[in-house]
């Protein structure tokens, strides 16, 4: 969103006096990205806020109203006049309207949302941004993530090292941050050496790859001070909507928790929220789940996924199968580029009236083929990962 609001803001600036290619870039812009065009458009224009729908009625009366006025006045009327008199005189929307020059806006704007030490949003832009993202998931019924990470150590580090050092290090770590997200997705500080990523539609799963690959690039990094050498490593806790919170305060204290969690085991570490007392965590694997025993005396289990937990996996079966015993776990998931294998151990068994809910422990996760999400896995569960070639 950040991206098609600057690519506006861009457009508005190469065609200030071509109104019609700059109405030729809208409209191609619209059919690239949506109607989600219309309320940004106008949010730059007016910063008044409108939901898709009433933001494209309301650009389509500005259109018609700058040809009602070039008819009356007989001459050019600029775009911008033409929106200005719209919302002044027929919608009535603004009231005290400001003239200023729009790149002079912007970049107030900026200042006013940015953190001055990293660069990244500051804690008031993420406040908003978050509760926008959770508005606008629960309107399309979508998802979306947050990561919290927390520099390890760092009061420690500061203590060591001084505190220059420890602002060269938060910028280098926000740096990474920026690298590694993608284009959608917002940086933020938080607050101290707390930072922050919104992840907008993606699941629980996508965010721990993102959030592992930030923690490895943030691990290897060499840093340098006033002839000190150092490194850091960061914690991280992912959480999701809906299937970890349903509002934006419960989603930040999911989040939160599993910080905790990384922090308590060890530091260095990423944690998925843990939803129930067991600690199972919601993945939302949508795929297929199969289950071989290791002896194969008994062949192919057909079972449904429920859900990971931070040690394995809880899957929904027809039948029973006794503690102990070892099998094979194949998940494919539309998300997943290709099948994941776990080596796991029966843990629990628990009998319902039409099924049976199986908890098997984790033992290994095979990465034969070199799948970032099964190597994040295997580090947020914190189990070996197999490298040979041949399947379980």
């Amino acid at each position: 969103m950040s991206d098609l609001r600057q690519t506006i803001i861009d457009s508005l600036s190469s065609y200030s006096t071509d109104d019609s290619g700059l109405l030729e870039t809208i409209q191609g812009l619209v059919e690239k990205e949506g109607e989600e065009v219309y309320p940004t458009l106008l949010n730059v224009l007016t910063h008044l806020e409108f939901d898709a729908h009433d933001a494209k009625v309301n650009w389509d009366r500005v259109l018609a109203h700058r040809n009602l006025l070039e008819t009356k006045l007989d001459r050019h009327v600029k775009l911008i006049t033409a929106v200005c008199d719209y919302f002044c005189e027929i919608s009535q929307t603004l009231r005290t309207p400001t003239m200023i020059e729009l790149k002079v806006l912007e970049e107030t704007k900026k200042h006013s949302r940015s953190d001055g030490l990293t660069g990244l949003f500051n804690r008031r832009f993420f406040d908003e941004a978050l509760e926008g993202e959770m508005n606008r998931a629960q309107r399309y019924n979508g998802s979306y993530s947050l990561i919290f990470f927390d520099l390890d150590n760092f009061k420690s580090f500061n203590d060591t090292y001084g505190h220059q050092a420890g602002d060269l290090t938060l910028q280098e770590v926000a740096k990474i941050l920026i690298l590694e997200k993608r284009t959608e997705d917002l940086a933020c500080r938080y607050g101290g050496e707390e930072l922050v990523l919104i992840l907008p539609e993606t699941q629980k799963i996508n965010a721990l790859v993102i959030a592992e690959r930030i923690r490895q690039t943030v691990e290897k990094m060499k840093l340098e001070f006033d002839g000190q050498s150092f490194s850091v490593t960061l914690s991280g806790g992912v959480a999701s909507y809906p299937v970890d919170a349903k509002d934006v305060k419960s989603l930040i204290h999911a989040a939160d928790v599993a910080l905790y969690q990384a922090k308590e085991s060890g530091r260095n570490r990423i944690f998925l929220h843990a939803q129930d007392k067991r600690h199972y965590i919601r993945i939302d694997f949508a795929g297929d789940v199969q289950v071989n025993k290791i002896d194969q005396k008994s062949g192919q289990i057909q079972v449904q996924g429920k859900n990971f937990s931070s040690s394995g996996l809880l899957l929904e079966s027809l039948v029973a199968m006794e503690i102990g015993t070892q099998v094979s776990v194949e998940i494919t998931d539309p998300g997943l580029d290709k099948p994941i294998t776990v080596k796991a151990q029966v843990a629990r068994v628990e009998k319902f009236d039409s099924h049976y809910d199986i908890g098997v422990s984790f033992l290994e996760i095979n990465d034969t083929d070199g799948s970032e999400i099964a190597q994040a896995l295997a580090n947020s569960l914190g189990i070996p990962i197999n490298q040979i070639t041949n399947k379980y």
